[in-house]
């Protein structure tokens, strides 16, 4: 049997860990604190807007992430079969749901460019690229399911893009607390089509088409080789429609981690995070399927609980010092889902970083 991708990537996870583990043994004779940058200095690579800079410094990054859904397909916490999706997935519709999804996958290419005119203020820009695909299969026994065949959807192009500020707020030794002040612009599509001319799933659209301000406040201690942080951060819908006439709904969500720093170069994390999203508002102002779940605006938002783990590295010292590389893993542990949908897989972090 073919591992799947949650299997494969943690499998990865393992490796790179148990060789970046190996070279930590092989230089022992470093200690921590000898110097250069903390490899702990940011948190896992999955935590956004987590970390500020001193005046005058300029960092450029990069971040990607891999997403994954297959499975079951889930109503609230339970697995349900291809019955109930079909007689109930879609609502009042036609004739219920024809099609599921089998795999949705999403990645997100993002530059991460941030600039500190004074100690306490922190400017940024965060532009994105997206890529999305999904395969559909036939509902055995549906309604017209000899005219529907599996078949499949993808899209890419920019996503929207982040702006905003770090406001510090408290700075201790040991200690700092900051307030995100950021906002997102509608630039990336909201008006992807298939073949037939009608909209596709409003998961496969590469924006949210309204303007939204994302709020965050993070806190992040040290001390003896351990580092903690915690985040509350959120998506507030600023408009009430977009022009392709719905909203995704608003945001909210709350994490925390620790981390313990193995070698002066070298730290490993572990994180919880909640997640909590709200159903779509309105809809396709334009033709658009009922055919499967994805197609209807209650099968989207609900509850979520992850649990991550990561590795966080720096280049100590030589012509690429202050390079830092992190990479995080991030296992759902229970979806809780708003209608239908299908069954998370996981979430895979990379970022890459060099303030100057």
């Amino acid at each position: 049997m073919r591992p799947s991708t949650s299997t494969r990537a943690r499998g990865l996870l393992f490796t790179l860990t148990a060789s970046l583990g190996t070279a930590v043994l092989a230089s022992g004779a470093m200690a921590d604190g000898e110097g250069g940058p903390s490899p702990d200095g940011h948190a896992p690579a999955g935590v956004m807007v987590d970390h500020m800079h001193k005046a005058g410094e300029f960092m450029v990054g990069y971040r990607f992430m891999y997403s994954r859904q297959d499975g079951d397909m889930l109503h609230g916490t339970d697995a349900v079969s291809d019955q109930e999706v079909i007689s109930k997935a879609c609502g009042t519709h036609g004739h219920g749901c024809a099609m599921k999804p089998d795999e949705m996958v999403m990645k997100m290419h993002m530059l991460d460019i941030m600039y500190a005119p004074t100690d306490w203020l922190t400017l940024m820009v965060m532009p994105q690229w997206m890529s999305m695909d999904m395969t559909m299969s036939p509902l055995e026994g549906a309604h017209g399911d000899d005219h529907h065949a599996g078949h499949g959807h993808d899209v890419s192009g920019f996503g929207d893009t982040t702006f905003g500020a770090l406001v510090q707020l408290w700075e201790a030794p040991g200690h700092h607390l900051h307030a995100g002040l950021n906002f997102s612009a509608p630039t990336g599509s909201v008006d992807e089509k298939g073949s037939d001319g009608n909209f596709l799933h409003y998961g496969m659209q590469l924006g949210s088409g309204t303007w939204d301000f994302l709020p965050s406040l993070t806190y992040t201690g040290h001390a003896d080789g351990w580092s903690w942080g915690a985040q509350l951060s959120g998506v507030k819908r600023l408009d009430k429609q977009n022009d392709s006439g719905f909203a995704f709904g608003d945001i909210f969500q709350a994490t925390a981690w620790t981390g313990y720093r193995l070698t002066h170069w070298l730290s490993a994390s572990v994180r919880v995070v909640y997640t909590e999203q709200g159903e779509i508002e309105g809809h396709f102002a334009g033709g658009h399927n009922h055919h499967s779940p994805p197609d209807l605006q209650p099968n989207y938002g609900g509850r979520f609980w992850d649990v991550g783990f990561g590795i966080n590295a720096v280049v100590p010292d030589g012509a690429l010092k202050g390079h830092r590389l992190s990479v995080e893993w991030l296992e759902p542990v229970q979806d809780d889902v708003n209608g239908y949908q299908l069954e998370r897989d996981g979430t895979l972090f990379v970022s890459w970083s060099k303030a100057f």
